[in-house]
């Protein structure tokens, strides 16, 4: 890898950041000086871009970059492998003939992934999460209608609901009604349950809501079995934080927000929830 790529992949991302951009030069200086490092960034290059092994999956669990490579390494690592695989994107979007509209959105969904971190979190570098988030659209794992996204998993489609916007029921059943002819069309699927896997559907979080918000209508669309404790998701996706040692802390800005942290106070252990989408 060389700055000439990195330069192409930011172009590719529309990402017009000269601090951004050298932050991304100073990483790569750093990788090109230890021979072990850049064996290791190969490595896993390799992992994330491999549509044929399921390796990816185990990184889901390495929450540290220097855990990952196994020493201190720039915070900036995680960003510069995904930045390595916008020519595949190219390549992948090309295979797979994806429409103008499904062109645009991948590019933005991976522009997000390589800078909300730092924009909205202020964070020095991507989460292992994001980068690997982000190469879920790059192997064209996803695709999104209207405000849901849909990955290929195994026998059935998993349904994921985007961070960047508002839960709506009657959205939610425009898109699943519109995803038929995309799946057909992008994964080859004809017979397929949907499937979501979700703090969404945590059976603690239907008890308290509200009968008339989108959250309890969204659990009432599946058969829903309890999961794994899902607390690092609520903390991530409800509150912004990577982890919060002192609940009492925890910002009350939405109603949401405040009937959980008095579940978390009381030492609920809010358990996330699996579904099978009922026939709507």
């Amino acid at each position: 890898m060389n700055k000439s790529v990195i330069d192409r992949a930011l172009l590719f991302y529309d990402i017009n950041d000269e601090n951004y951009k050298n932050k991304c030069y100073k990483c790569l200086d750093s990788l090109n000086k230890n021979i072990k490092t850049l064996k290791k960034f190969y490595n896993i290059r390799n992992k994330i871009y491999n549509n044929k092994n399921r390796k990816i999956e185990k990184l889901w669990e390495t929450k540290s970059k220097d855990k990952m490579f196994d020493k201190k390494v720039h915070p900036y690592i995680t960003n510069l492998l995904l930045l390595s695989g916008y020519n595949i994107h190219k390549k992948n979007m090309k295979k797979f003939n994806l429409d103008i509209e499904q062109i645009k959105i991948h590019k933005l969904r991976v522009k997000e992934c390589l800078t909300k971190d730092i924009i909205i979190r202020n964070y020095d570098g991507i989460r292992i999460s994001q980068m690997l988030w982000g190469t879920y659209f790059i192997n064209i794992k996803l695709i999104e209608v209207g405000i849901l996204q849909y990955e290929k998993y195994e026998n059935c489609i998993k349904i994921h609901i985007p961070s960047c916007g508002k839960l709506n029921i009657n959205k939610v059943k425009q898109s699943l009604d519109n995803s038929k002819k995309y799946i057909k069309r992008y994964f080859k699927l004809k017979d397929y349950n949907y499937y979501c896997d979700s703090w969404l559907l945590s059976k603690q979080i239907h008890e308290i809501i509200d009968k008339n918000s989108n959250i309890y209508k969204f659990y009432n669309l599946f058969n829903v079995e309890e999961g794994e404790s899902c607390i690092d998701d609520i903390l991530n996706f409800v509150y912004q934080k990577n982890f919060f040692a002192d609940y009492n802390k925890l910002p009350e800005n939405t109603s949401l927000q405040i009937k959980i942290k008095k579940l978390l106070l009381n030492g609920t252990d809010i358990r996330k929830g699996k579904g099978i989408l009922k026939k709507i």
